[in-house]
């Protein structure tokens, strides 16, 4: 009998018969165990699963349960489940912030914290101060490979630099993506002498990122993965102060400005390489109070059967942690992440559990990683990235982070996959499985960088983001609009929980995609390599 379910058009609840789709019988079994996975791991009991609290101890702790019940060696510490390690955590004292501009002999003109700026010391640092000239760079991107700088030639010594956010349209797709990363940004600016980055968005990125989102994130503390040592990983020196500005904010810095920021945005919209000094000196200061907290991965793997390659473990990924608790809205105060990431990691699980049930081992060991501080900048991902287990290496990642679980749907993305082999395994075993194979359509959101496959990628590790497609197999129903207004209104708020509908029959069958790429690139004769001349095989590979 077909299903009466609730789907939202245009922001309103309507209600519209669909057809489950037919399921194989491993399909059906995993539907019915992301539908309790996710059920557990996305209720207010754990308090939205923030990275070094108890909610997320407890969804940790479920996980490794799960992996121990279907019988999967412990791959963590002094065998256990648990890859600990240390953070860093401030919480940055926004409101006390302080951005003054100067121009000429005219009185310093104070901007307001949180309506026009928002400003942190770098990571690390309790508090800093300074003054320096404001210049321009267009978005802070050299790529020279790619037909574009906007900073050959430029001098920012002792400057504090002005970016857009994001990069340039003319750098095509995963690339453009890699130039957006703020820790790419930062490394060039720093290489040419800025001590401080200010971040301004075009109009149409503020449509798509507006001032009250950036707001809404602030109000969460940062983290910064330590070393062995106590030392900070992948801070970039010589970068002091960062800031970002409201529209107000803009326009009052670039009131300035010996070019229009309208004749600026246009060029940008040209994809013109830009730099110019703004006419102004700006002053920053910022504080914030630090506290170091402990997380950890959990981690399990499946033997391989070729011992030739016992060590050669082929990853898959999905973070465990999200917001937690945070500022009430609506009444709700619990930052549940049921789509970002519960179902991901109930995917985790029931891959795990088709594949550990199969009875046939994979050729290469498989290893499964729930990863703490994702929502914190990959941080989880990247230790592991560089602390493989069991005195292993990494031949290859498959990641998986949130998806359009809102309606039927059988379409999928496979976001990097044209840059490694892996992109074949995974159109090989989508086509034999009967779904559809789609391009990303949304690449001006950047996620091949703010997902865990990029922590692998920057180790020169063959990865790939396994994403369902926003397109319902029920004709009847707008899934891309769906999607969308998900990303609007309820991405990283309360209301990302079970109310909810959840199509699990496409979550569970999309669990045992995942399984089935796993195992296909597990058994593959040769391992996953880049491909060649592939831009990030180029930057990052090892082989």
């Amino acid at each position: 009998m077909p299903l009466l379910r609730v789907f939202l058009r245009g922001g309103l609840a309507v209600a519209t018969l669909a057809l489950p789709l037919p399921l194989r019988a491993d399909e059906a079994s995993a539907a019915s165990a992301v539908s309790a996975h996710t059920t557990f791991l996305a209720d207010d009991l754990l308090e939205g699963r923030a990275t070094g609290t108890r909610g997320y101890n407890l969804a940790a702790a479920y996980v490794a349960t799960q992996f121990r019940a279907l019988g999967l060696q412990p791959a963590g510490t002094d065998g256990t489940f648990y890859q600990p390690m240390n953070l860093l955590e401030e919480t940055r004292d926004y409101p006390a912030a302080r951005l003054a501009l100067h121009a000429g002999d005219a009185p310093a003109e104070n901007l307001e914290p949180l309506k026009d700026f928002l400003a942190a010391p770098a990571a690390g640092q309790v508090s800093a101060e300074l003054t320096a000239p404001a210049v321009f760079v267009g978005y802070g991107v050299n790529a020279p490979e790619h037909g574009y700088s906007d900073l050959a030639g430029v001098d920012l010594h002792g400057k504090v630099a002005v970016v857009f956010f994001g990069a340039p349209a003319k750098i095509p797709g995963t690339a453009r993506a890699h130039y957006s990363n703020g820790h790419t940004k930062a490394e060039a600016l720093a290489a040419r002498g800025a001590v401080a980055i200010i971040t301004v968005n075009s109009p149409a990125e503020e449509v798509r990122r507006p001032w009250l989102t950036t707001l809404g994130s602030s109000r969460f503390p940062a983290m910064t993965l330590l070393a062995a040592d106590g030392s900070l990983v992948d801070v970039v020196p010589g970068i002091k102060l960062t800031a970002a500005l409201s529209p107000a904010g803009v326009g009052k810095l670039f009131a300035h400005s010996p070019r229009p920021f309208a004749e600026i945005v246009a060029a940008a919209e040209r994809n013109e390489p830009q730099h110019l000094a703004l006419g102004v000196s700006v002053t920053l200061a910022a504080r914030a109070t630090q506290r170091t907290v402990s997380s950890h991965n959990v981690l399990a793997v499946l033997p391989g059967s070729d011992a030739a390659l016992a060590h050669d473990y082929i990853v898959v990924t999905a973070h465990l942690d999200h917001l937690g608790l945070g500022p009430a809205i609506n009444g709700d105060s619990i930052y549940n992440g049921a789509i970002d990431d519960a179902i991901g990691a109930a995917s985790l699980l029931a891959a795990a559990q088709s594949l550990a049930e199969s009875g046939a081992k994979p050729r290469r060991p498989i290893l499964f990683a729930a990863v703490t501080g994702e929502e914190k900048g990959l941080l989880g991902s990247r230790f592991l990235s560089r602390n493989p287990p069991l005195g292993g290496r990494f031949a290859a990642n498959l990641n998986i982070d949130a998806g359009p679980f809102f309606a039927p749907l059988r379409a999928v993305i496979g976001m990097g996959r044209e840059h490694t082999t892996l992109g074949q395994n995974f159109a090989t075993v989508a086509t034999r499985l009967g779904w559809a194979m789609r391009p990303d359509p949304r690449p001006e959101e950047r996620r091949f960088v703010r997902s865990d496959q990029y922590s692998f990628v920057r180790e020169g590790i063959p990865a790939i983001h396994l994403l369902a497609f926003p397109e319902s197999t029920d004709p009847k129903i707008n899934l891309a609009e769906i999607d969308r207004l998900y990303w609007r209104d309820r991405y990283h708020k309360p209301d990302d929980d079970l109310k909810h509908y959840i199509d699990f029959a496409s979550a569970g069958a999309f669990a045992v995609l995942l399984a089935e790429t796993a195992r296909d690139v597990a058994d593959s004769e040769s391992a996953p390599a880049w491909l060649p001349g592939d831009f990030f095989g180029e930057l990052f590979g090892r082989n």
